[in-house]
């Protein structure tokens, strides 16, 4: 990101960490550039696991964990998702058992099948309302 940045010819680098609150820089032209590394702008993952920590904590440790445990087997018995996509596989596995099946994840969020109030989600939404709304 900070390369793409040099290139597009941005005055202002990017830090080499990115703030765990979200990254946001004002460039020199009233443009702003903002970056959230997923999950959590501290660890390596996916959008998938972002979302695992917005799973409602009545459902962690029910449905979710049959939903990974029925992705392993599924693994076990030849489904071809890669071990790298097991994330990916088990919230599709999960969002597959909920009311209305197998929602994109706005939808799903929209639903309230992800809880909107987790300390992730709400740093998430902090960043999302400065970058867009506090300039």
């Amino acid at each position: 990101i900070r390369n793409v940045t040099k290139d597009l010819g941005f005055s202002v680098e990017l830090p080499l960490q990115p703030d765990p609150a979200g990254t946001i820089i004002k460039l020199d032209n009233d443009r702003v550039v903002g970056v959230w590394l997923m999950p959590n702008n501290q660890s390596e993952g996916k959008l998938e696991d972002f979302l695992i920590r917005l799973i409602p904590d009545v459902d962690i440790n029910a449905c979710w964990q049959h939903a990974c445990q029925a992705t392993q087997e599924a693994r076990r018995l030849g489904a071809k998702f890669s071990e790298l996509d097991t994330v990916k596989a088990n919230v599709h596995t999960w969002l597959a058992w909920q009311e209305t099946t197998g929602l994109p994840f706005g939808t799903a969020i929209k639903a309230a099948y992800f809880s909107h109030d987790t300390p992730e989600a709400l740093a998430f939404v902090a960043w999302f309302k400065e970058l867009f709304y506090g300039y």
